[in-house]
């Protein structure tokens, strides 16, 4: 009887283990098949992670555990961050680094960087009716740097927000089962 138990309890944990789904409901990916020998396949990819921006003046820190990058594109990558702030008082903006080439890894890996890149915001579009992306030069990013391995992604760079200060963001996030 105790042996039967004992097998029981190990089964349950082996279960328990293989459950990829958070508490919250948020269910995760086990392999990525979007990238095969470092190729991307242009299909797109969301990751929900933690994305934490440390003022580089007084290396105060902002954290946002509910981050959610998207990404996909067919000639470079094309990363958006969908309500990204870079610091508590910022509002959240719809943002995206528009076509950064990558390198191929090995599997279901791959990495990406550049030395500056403008995003684009989500902003009204001038004559009225809707939103566009736009570039925003004010916002240039620099030391873009990060990579995806397997399901796992990382996105890193910095940014000068105008009359804030100079800010250093490090997301980190899982893909999501894709439904």
């Amino acid at each position: 009887m105790l042996k039967k138990l004992l097998m029981m309890s190990v089964a349950v944990l082996a279960l328990a283990a293989c459950n990829d789904e958070a508490d919250d409901g948020i269910q995760y990916a086990s392999s990525n098949p979007e990238i095969v020998d470092g190729v991307y396949s242009g299909q797109t990819m969301h990751f929900y992670g933690t994305a934490t921006v440390t003022n580089t003046k007084d290396n105060s820190t902002y954290s946002d555990p509910e981050a959610w990058f998207e990404i996909h594109g067919d000639k470079g990558l094309v990363i958006y961050m969908h309500q990204t702030r870079f610091a508590a008082q910022m509002p959240a903006l719809e943002m995206r680094i528009y076509r950064i080439p990558y390198t191929p890894g090995e599997g279901a890996s791959l990495s990406f960087s550049a030395e500056s890149s403008v995003p684009q915001v989500q902003l009204p579009n001038a004559q009225g009716g809707g939103y566009s992306y736009q570039d925003m030069p004010s916002y240039t990013l620099t030391d873009v740097e990060g990579s995806i391995d397997n399901t796992d992604c990382r996105v890193a760079f910095t940014c000068d927000v105008p009359r804030l200060g100079t800010y250093r963001m490090v997301y980190e996030g899982r893909l999501l089962v894709k439904k």
